[in-house]
């Protein structure tokens, strides 16, 4: 079969491998799509965070298969597996805990300190044509959903995550900073929640045109202050909340000064280095500065009912290309020429 394994920074090399099998427990998927992420372009630009050393509790480390936004069918389980069948058309929940740290016994396992993710820093990947996973980590893909929404539920369940964090009431304001994939999902959770008032920051012209398209309010930091400008928009006061999804720390900033008095921001992004902020803003407001790591459980059920229901539409912001142009992938993912790339490893849909 062929993978594309990571061997260093800039090194992704598509090679032909033995299709794995599964032991006792672990199911054999036939992967269909698998989505290029802003954790796979961190770990190819830069000297890899993730995959540079042995990972505590799966002992993962380079060279190492990407992609864990993916799903594809079910093909052959292993010896006690009891949910997961052939044929099944599934999902993946692609982290992994330990189960036994304060975290994990916390009820916070999303948080674990020995946290590897599937594709990332755990033997397999979806950017593969079969991957072999743990049977828990299957989420079954309900009737009318499809394969390449199925590939959408870890990246949307990441959002929303990031905006149940927020607590943003109905009929309220936000705002978010980027408008990628976690960006476009954010916009998507809101909507769902009712929150009426969404305003999009993006400096892409096309990635804008997705985000306006399904009902933001979009911003060119380029051409106007973002934080006068919400101002403006909302009489002096301030959105309900910000999600941060860009990973730029202007932005942030520019998130921080567009809040009302003790809302949050939550900051979902992937930063390249420490960041720097003006902690007076946050103190005269009251603000609240949160993160969102990953997702807890339930969450990846909640964005597969918010699909069924169309409140996280595909049209306009998906792009798909095949496995031999992963790399072309990964550049136009940093350089924000797409919103979201899709890997098609079979020809399916």
């Amino acid at each position: 079969m062929l993978a594309a394994r990571l061997y260093a920074a800039k090194d992704l090399r598509i090679e032909d491998m033995p299709e794995p099998e599964p032991g006792p427990g672990e199911v054999k998927i036939r992967v269909a799509h698998a989505g290029i992420c802003g954790t796979d372009v961190h770990e190819y630009f830069e000297a890899p965070r993730a995959t540079h050393e042995p990972n505590p509790l799966t002992g993962a480390t380079l060279p190492q298969t990407l992609g864990h936004e993916f799903a594809g069918t079910v093909v052959a389980r292993g010896a006690d597996v009891g949910r997961a069948a052939p044929g099944d058309r599934v999902c993946v929940r692609p982290i992994r805990t330990c189960g036994v740290c304060p975290r994990c016994t916390a009820g916070l396992a999303h948080l674990c300190t020995a946290l590897a993710a599937i594709g990332v820093t755990s033997p397999g990947g979806g950017l593969a044509e079969y991957v072999v996973v743990p049977e828990d980590s299957v989420h079954r893909l309900p009737d009318g959903l499809s394969l390449e929404q199925g590939a959408l539920v870890e990246p949307m369940a990441v959002a929303l995550n990031a905006v149940e964090r927020a607590q943003v009431h109905a009929g309220g304001s936000a705002l978010v900073s980027g408008a990628g994939a976690v960006g476009m999902g954010a916009l998507f959770a809101l909507k769902a929640k009712g929150v009426r008032d969404v305003l999009v920051v993006e400096p892409s012209p096309s990635r804008r045109a997705a985000a306006e398209r399904h009902g933001a309010r979009v911003l060119d930091p380029g051409a106007v202050d973002v934080a006068d400008e919400v101002m403006r928009h909302t009489g002096g006061r301030g959105v309900d909340a910000a999600i941060e999804c860009s990973g730029r720390v202007d932005a942030l900033n520019v998130a921080i000064r567009s809040l009302a008095a003790r809302a949050p921001v939550v900051m979902v992004a992937l930063y390249s280095g420490p960041v720097v902020i003006d902690a007076s803003v946050v103190r005269l407001a009251e603000l609240a500065l949160l993160g969102a790591e990953a997702y807890p459980d339930g969450v990846f059920e909640r964005v597969m009912e918010h699909m069924a229901a169309g409140r996280f539409p595909t049209d306009g912001w998906l792009d798909h290309i095949p496995l031999a142009d992963a790399v072309a992938g990964l550049y136009d993912v940093r350089d924000a020429r797409r919103v979201k790339v899709l890997v098609d490893l079979q020809d399916v849909t």
